[in-house]
């Protein structure tokens, strides 16, 4: 005997309230909302300090403790 009759029906994906669409235009609906969902970033959130070692950017900055470091601007 199987439980089928014993378990409830699942809830539907999609409800379509108005409009007559054909099979091929919900067969489009489902697979472009089942796609949406599948691709959410549901990944690790990466909540740690930001680690900035070895941008790029660090080698543009001026090299401070240089001899040439702290010029007298005001003469």
């Amino acid at each position: 005997m199987s439980d089928t009759a014993d378990t409830p029906a699942a809830e539907p994906l999609l409800r379509i309230v108005r409009g007559n669409p054909s099979d091929e235009e919900v067969a489009v609906l489902t697979s472009l909302v089942a796609a949406a969902a599948g691709s959410s970033n549901s990944g690790p959130v990466e909540t740690g300090p930001r680690d900035d070692w070895g941008r790029p950017e660090d080698r543009l900055r001026p090299i401070w403790g240089a001899p040439t470091s702290f010029t007298n601007l005001r003469a």
